[in-house]
């Protein structure tokens, strides 16, 4: 099972090419890919898409229009059907480039809840032509290192609708909410065309995950860029008002204006290949930049249905994540009925979306074909090759990554277990690389007919070095059980030896070096390891200090009766700022001791002049003071009794505490 796994993945990898997306062009559903169709390739696609939306009122007050009362609605519901009908045409300029025209033809019907008493009008529709878009589509994959890997791109569109947009009117009696002759400008979808003239420019971005991951047959497409669109409006508007026995109709004033709109387009897009259709999602968000909290987004699955023929089969199914307020949209209708005056500013604001609302949800079928999909004359083309990878001196399987170096060919991978690949490659001269961590790279240029099979076995061979060295502290001394830590990414990790030593076999290469022992401060290095040969590297550690250790010297001495350090304490202080460098965060108490001649208080004073003097001479050699503090305890803490002249030489002392570490 596992020796067909790669072969699939061949299958999958060269069916899943440049089927058009809406704007004819090659992508998804709304999302369009970077990689352009290529030369002399043509495309075609037929597709119908049905959207539904429902607009619920509540506590709904209907004046009738025929008896004289008022009634009261808990909730009705206003129902929008919109279907679209499109085709595309799409073909490859040159290898780069493509250019694909689109049309849309649009219907919508507005069906209003029944009940009894309401009037017995119950649809309202429009339909026509919707718009002309021409499409300039291209894109190219700049890193060499990237080839079919990651293609950027971009699109620039043209858009052209009828000059006289064309509204979906109220034709029946009044029905509480929309009257005769108004137009029904609150619907996502109220007239035909999306905008009587609009351009966009988007930059795409594709990723092709089966170029350089194995098994891994997947493609991302990215989309973001700027559209603008312009909406010509003229109409009648007027003011109701309710009575006893219906409504009055009055004020009735010619509106005309022009709308002119920025959307900011995203879009986002994942394809998994099969082996007979590709499964996808997509995100879409359209959001108009002079509109507040206006945008029409949509999460789309999708599945698309394919053969080696190039024909195909899409199907959609929107879901949208955006919001719609129906009473928004009304070209100032809501504003003129209180106000005597509504100005273009206003209308304007209130216009419908020129893309159009989000609908609740929405399902898509189309069928088509692609030049670049037809495939039957390059499996014709194909040969095998299959093979072994193992270990040159053990034998044993080794998993590695089998690339085609400058080929468009899908890497595959041997498997772990028995070492066995195989893969569905062009026929003619390939190159082969073989690429295993811990291994040397093995290469072979093949030659392969037409349908033919052929055996390639690779033997690799180790690429290891050794590392070795021993441990040692500030007296020479081994220290065992040290950690080396060899790497950072994947480490190789030893310990060493009861007499300090460490030895261990890692992949050739430049690597740091670490070791780790506890009451030691830690060291690194890099060292550059080559394979099949030996490098030394060796460590010294100082001690680390622990918190609450005490240091005593009786060994630092000063003038008689006087707080001046005598040149031969020289050496024990620079010992004790060397450990001060080596243990950068601790922080030391310097408490000074006399013998009990002299006064008690004169030689309280004497201990604390003489740990100033040592912090004074400790800070001039590089730490900081805030890193220190002083204290004295004159003759108040003898360690012997001071009745020989060796024991007060011992009381005379200077004690380091590590206050922490």
């Amino acid at each position: 099972m596992k020796r067909v796994i790669p072969v699939i993945l061949a299958v999958l990898v060269s069916l899943s090419l440049a089927a058009p997306s809406m704007l004819g062009v090659p992508g998804l559903h709304r999302v369009s890919s970077a990689m352009p169709l290529g030369f002399n390739e043509m495309s075609f696609k037929l597709g119908v898409s049905y959207w539904t939306a429902a607009n619920d009122y509540k506590n709904f007050i209907y004046h009738s229009h025929y008896l004289p009362q008022t009634l009261l609605f808990p909730e009705i519901t206003e129902t929008e059907h919109t279907g679209q009908g499109r085709l595309s045409l799409a073909y490859g300029v040159w290898d780069y480039i493509d250019l694909a025209a689109t049309a849309s033809y649009s219907g919508t019907l507005m069906e209003r809840d029944l009940y009894q008493e309401r009037s017995t009008g119950h649809w309202e529709d429009i339909q026509g032509f919707e718009y002309m878009n021409i499409i300039l589509h291209g894109g190219y994959n700049p890193i060499p290192d990237f080839e079919d890997v990651v293609w950027f791109g971009g699109d620039f569109r043209l858009g052209f609708a009828p000059a006289d947009t064309v509204f979906i009117h109220s034709l029946d009696d009044p029905d509480g909410i929309w009257h005769h002759g108004q137009i029904l400008s609150t619907l996502r979808k109220p007239f035909t065309t999306t905008g009587n003239s609009n351009y966009s420019m988007d930059l795409l971005i594709t990723g092709d995950f089966s170029r350089w991951l194995p098994m891994t047959a997947v493609k991302a497409h990215l989309n973001f860029g700027y559209a603008k669109y312009k909406q010509n409006y003229s109409f009648t508007d007027f003011r109701v008002t309710a009575d006893t026995v219906g409504w009055n109709y009055s004020d009735s004033i010619d509106v005309a204006f022009d709308v002119t709109d920025g959307v900011f387009n995203f879009g986002f897009g994942v394809e998994v290949p099969t082996p007979y259709a590709d499964i996808f999602f997509e995100y879409t968000n359209q959001k108009l930049l002079d509109r507040e909290n206006a945008s029409v987004a949509y999460f789309t699955p999708g599945v698309r249905f394919k053969n080696s023929s190039g024909t195909f089969i899409d199907i959609t199914f929107d879901l949208s994540t955006s919001e719609f307020d129906p009473q928004y949209y009304d070209l100032g209708h809501g504003l003129y009925q209180t106000d005597s005056t509504v100005t273009e500013a206003q209308r304007a604001a209130r216009a419908p979306l020129p893309i159009g609302g989000v609908f609740d949800w929405g399902v898509g079928i189309a069928l088509g074909f692609s030049s670049d999909m037809a495939s039957g004359e390059e499996e014709s083309n194909l040969a095998t090759l299959s093979g072994t990878v193992t270990d040159s001196l053990t034998g044993a399987a080794v998993f590695s990554t089998i690339t085609f170096p400058g080929v468009a060919i899908p890497n595959v991978t041997s498997d772990e277990v028995s070492g066995f690949y195989t893969h569905r490659i062009p026929a003619g001269e390939v190159p082969v690389t073989v690429v295993a961590p811990g291994y040397r790279d093995a290469s072979a240029v093949i030659v392969l007919g037409r349908n033919q099979s052929i055996n390639l076995d690779f033997t690799l061979v180790p690429n290891l070095g050794t590392i070795s060295g021993s441990v040692r502290d500030g007296e020479g001394r081994p220290i065992a059980n040290a950690t080396i830590i060899i790497g950072s990414t994947s480490p190789v990790t030893v310990t060493t030896s009861t007499v300090g030593v460490y030895s261990a076999q890692v992949e050739a290469g430049t690597w740091p070096v670490a070791v780790q022992v506890e009451g030691y401060i830690s060291d690194n290095q890099t060292t550059t390891i080559i394979a099949n040969e030996t490098v030394s590297l060796s460590f010294t550690l100082r001690s680390a200090l622990r918190a609450g250790e005490v240091m005593s010297f009786d060994n630092i001495y000063f003038a008689s009766g006087s707080a001046n350090l005598k040149p031969e304490s020289y050496p024990i202080l620079d010992s004790v700022a060397i450990l001060l460098r080596d243990n950068p965060s601790a922080r030391m108490q310097i408490a000074g001791h006399t013998d009990s001649d002299g006064g008690e208080s004169s030689n309280q004073t004497l201990s604390e002049r003489r740990a100033q003097s040592v912090h004074q001479y400790l800070t001039s050699k590089g730490i900081a003071g805030n890193r220190l503090t002083t204290v004295g305890f004159g003759e108040s803490n003898p360690v012997a009794a001071n009745n020989s002249a060796a024991n007060k030489a011992r009381n005379r002392r200077i004690e380091f505490t590590v206050l922490s570490i």
